[in-house]
């Protein structure tokens, strides 16, 4: 459902104003982009699946500042960029110039936008993998991620009576990650069942005010477990 057709560009030099806090001259990231392995997009809706569709693609409601950390060179490279997270592909892009790329998967340590921070998730092999996990909380022993998860619906048009749409519907999910094993346990419903993950003894459990459930509770519970 997610394929798309995307034209692999080399492209000659990029014009890309960075200040000198948060990312290297644009010469350096030009120099730097075949690293990259940035994708052109050229038709991304031209598919059997995302041609007609209604609802939102992006995560963002527009094209936000980001701060990319990359895993490029010894000591790493950081740039910053117009980004947006393309839901139906699971796939940061950036803009640079008004053109439209993908940010390779392999290289990426981790995107910051604002106060939210985004790291490939590198296990694509399990079911509940996602190319970007939002991190929420952190701890010793786990981590407290969300993930986003997009599928298409086809729904009544309120527009002609008797015909169907294909319409976006987006949702997200609560995780904990194992520091150890990287193994992504979804946050139960039970509370009895997230203490017994995180392993919070009644001391710990006390701390924690009100329901174990609310996000920041969950926060605060995954920096108390170990």
């Amino acid at each position: 459902m997610k394929k798309l057709f995307v034209l692999l560009l080399l492209a000659p030099l990029l014009s890309l104003a960075q200040s000198r806090d948060l990312g290297p001259s644009s010469s350096i990231f030009a120099n730097n982009l075949g690293d990259f392995a940035l994708q052109k997009i050229d038709k991304v809706y031209n598919s059997e699946y995302s041609n007609n569709l209604s609802g939102k693609m992006y995560l963002f409601d527009d094209w936000q500042q980001c701060i990319v950390k990359t895993n490029l060179k010894e000591e790493g490279l950081n740039f910053a960029v117009p980004c947006n997270y393309n839901l139906f592909t699971d796939q940061f892009e950036m803009k640079v110039d008004n053109e439209v790329y993908f940010l390779q998967h392999d290289v990426i340590v981790e995107i910051q936008q604002g106060n939210r921070i985004f790291i490939p998730n590198r296990n694509f092999s399990d079911e509940n993998s996602t190319a970007y996990m939002e991190i929420l909380g952190e701890g010793e022993k786990f981590d407290l991620v969300k993930v986003y998860d997009l599928h298409i619906k086809d729904v009544q048009s309120k527009r002609s009576l008797g015909l169907y749409e294909k319409k976006i519907m987006t949702k997200d999910k609560l995780y904990f990650v194992d520091q150890v094993s990287n193994e992504m346990i979804e946050v139960p419903r039970s509370k009895r069942k997230i203490y017994n993950i995180l392993e919070l003894d009644p001391e710990d459990r006390k701390q924690i005010h009100g329901n174990i459930k609310r996000t920041e509770n969950l926060v605060q519970a995954v920096q108390l477990a170990g």
